[in-house]
């Protein structure tokens, strides 16, 4: 446990001091209050400045630093310094007429200031002006933010709704966290392992992010502190499920979580359309900060851990701190910035060393000294950004070190990196149908909606007696169910559970929007080549099925049992940019993507296997060459579509 000495304690708050000299060297003032103008980039090398509003690098966040050093000092000044700055925030077009609506980018971050003011404060006009900014924009924040995440995203904002409910207790309020954890859940989508979510054209990364800022870890925390509030056993199994997910992208030769961004580099990178993670992982497995990698992540496994008392999670923490340890041993980095730098491991470092019982004491110090070392050289507490000495934001710039130097003077500090919310007293509302029974049972029906019918007709009510724990599970129950049934055959149940697994195994594998935009990019780009094409060149070309196409020959019991027309012969499972999608082909597509499923071919090897399937049809051997021209003609339709491409060279 951390305990600093009478002269540690006065190094910190020496630096400290330092910060909040500089922070008031640089303040502007006007009759609206006072204000920091922020770095805004135009290009890589050119910025300007700009007045921004949220937590991250504007306002509110330094806003949150003065109510931090309230929280420790207890002086008034500071608590009025925090209030200044809100006035001022108030009166931006940028809250008036907000472009952006999540927590530490957005409108939301201002909601909780104000209602982090009314807490110190109790100025019954903060909760009055949180409640008017969150019910004049609720429908960009509820339903029109496109992200799921912490940072910006509505989780986040879930969580704010939920601190602003625990003061005011209002019908409207409590209307808005239904509505957003209903959002949670009709997202929620299943992977090999656990629940994600974030597969959408909002995020470019290689499939829904790990992470606290961006990814399954900062949505799992959100979901803890929102079950835990309700005593909700829903709300943390989908927490948990995320966490499950999350550790497909743990990467044991670094002892890191691989930050999955894909930005230009990373995609422009050779064979980037075949979307192999080996291909990414050198580049991917780095990052270890508050917002990406370990250092974050950790703060969700520890509380996860305190919550349910599972043994994994404290292993995970474990890992975690492992790698914090490692990288502070070395501090190559030029970087101490609460989101991506050094600064923002130690809430995880001190929270988990309490946990413990161990002494850090010395290592934490360091990362101060280094931080404090490194601003008295360059003015920057980040030098890898040309503006950063100008940058005085939470997340971004020198208020969010003095946060972290804040947190560690003071243990009982309600901090912004991980916020917590206050116990909801003996009789939290109901989160009414999202039980943990309710939300699996929904989830698991979503993707075999058809053989649970089934079984219903035979066995009416059987999904209330089947208990699995998650997705994976529930499949293996449902699999041994049908086998168990008398006259399988006859019902055609099993030749149903067959196809709705095949088409679950595509949503599982499906690594969202991005993923699929390039490949449809390559495959274009392919077929473009390819409409200029000889029939005899096609014929000496080999051809594959491309791999975000699933085959599935259909059986007459399958069409008859689906409803499905008889001239279909087969399905096909298509992941695309925002899912996965099911087409019906008719004979010659079946041929034609039932040989090239099983095998590569030529255009040659494959009209030959056709026509060897005509062999037995007089008068189609009479018209050979007119067929031929047909399987051509199937060929470049398919090509076109994206269904079928060149076998590449090994």
């Amino acid at each position: 446990m951390q305990s600093f000495t009478s002269l540690q304690t006065q190094r910190i708050q020496k630096q400290l001091a330092q910060i909040k000299s500089d922070l008031l060297a640089s303040s502007r003032r006007d009759d609206a209050g006072i204000y920091w103008q922020s770095p805004f980039y135009e290009t890589v090398d050119k910025f300007s400045f700009q007045t921004t509003v949220d937590i991250f690098n504007g306002n509110s966040g330094i806003a949150l630093f003065y109510i931090g050093l309230f929280e420790l000092s207890g002086k008034t000044e500071d608590l009025k310094m925090a209030e200044d700055i809100m006035n001022k925030v108030l009166k931006e077009e940028a809250v008036l007429k907000p472009r952006s609506f999540g927590f530490y980018t957005g409108i939301t971050g201002v909601i909780y200031v104000c209602i982090k003011l009314y807490e110190h404060t109790k100025d019954e006009k903060y909760l009055r002006c949180a409640s008017h900014l969150l019910l004049d924009n609720q429908e960009n924040i509820v339903n029109q933010t496109a992200k799921a995440d912490l940072l910006s995203g509505y989780s986040g904002s879930l969580l704010v709704i939920t601190l602003l409910y625990h003061h005011l207790r209002t019908k409207k309020l409590l209307t808005l966290i239904h509505q957003l954890i209903e959002r949670i859940i009709k997202e929620a989508r299943i992977s090999l392992v656990g629940l994600k979510w974030d597969y959408n054209q909002s995020k470019s990364s290689f499939d829904s992010m790990a992470g606290f800022s961006h990814g399954a870890s900062g949505i799992a925390y959100v979901l803890m502190q929102i079950g835990n509030y309700f005593k909700n056993d829903g709300l943390i199994y989908l927490a948990e499920q995320a966490l499950a997910y999350e550790m497909q992208y743990f990467h044991p030769g670094s002892g890191n979580w691989l930050d999955l961004r894909l930005g230009k580099f990373r995609l422009s990178l050779p064979d980037a359309h075949h979307w192999d993670l080996d291909v990414f992982i050198p580049e991917m497995n780095k990052v270890n900060s508050w917002a990406h990698g370990a250092g974050g992540i950790g703060l969700a496994r520890l509380y996860a851990y305190e919550l349910t008392g599972k043994e994994i999670y404290y292993q995970h923490c474990q890992l975690v701190m492992k790698k914090c340890l490692k990288e502070l041993e070395k501090m190559h980095r030029t970087d101490f910035t609460l989101c991506s730098g050094y600064m923002g491991l130690l809430p995880f470092l001190s929270g988990f060393a309490d946990l413990q019982q161990k002494n850090y004491t010395e290592l934490i110090l360091s990362v101060a000294d280094r931080a404090s070392v490194q601003y008295s050289r360059k003015r920057s507490y980040n030098t890898y950004i040309s503006a950063n000495q100008f940058d005085y934001g939470l997340l971004s710039g020198k208020s969010g070190v003095g946060y972290m130097l804040l947190q560690l003077l003071n243990k009982e500090m309600d901090s912004v990196a991980y916020p917590v919310l206050p116990p909801s007293g003996k009789k939290p509302a109901a989160v009414a149908g999202h039980s943990k029974f309710a939300i699996k049972q929904r989830i698991f029906s979503t993707y075999y909606s058809r053989t649970i019918h089934l079984l219903d007709q035979s066995e009416p009510g059987f999904m209330l007696k089947l208990q699995a724990e998650d997705f994976n599970e529930f499949e293996e129950r449902l699999y041994q169910k049908i086998n168990g049934l008398p006259e399988l055959e006859e019902s055609g149940i099993a030749e149903v559970f067959d196809f709705e697994h095949k088409l679950a195994v595509r949503w599982k594998l499906h690594k969202g929007y991005l993923c699929y935009k390039k490949k449809k990019e390559f495959i274009l780009d392919q077929a473009k080549q390819l409409s200029v094409a000889t029939s005899e060149e096609l014929c000496s070309l080999s051809f594959k099925l491309n791999d975000h196409v699933g085959f599935y020959p259909l059986s007459i019991q399958l069409k008859k049992v689906l409803g499905l027309l008889q001239t279909y012969q087969a399905a096909l499972f298509m992941s695309e940019e925002n899912g996965v999608n099911t087409i019906y082909i008719g004979q010659l597509s079946t041929l034609i993507l039932n040989y090239l499923n099983q095998q590569a071919l030529s255009g040659q090897e494959l009209i030959s296997l056709i026509l060897g399937d005509f062999s037995g049809n007089a008068q189609l051997r009479l018209e050979t060459t007119v067929l031929r021209e047909k399987i051509l003609l199937q060929m470049r339709s398919l090509i076109i579509s994206g269904m079928i491409g060149l076998k590449e060279q090994a």
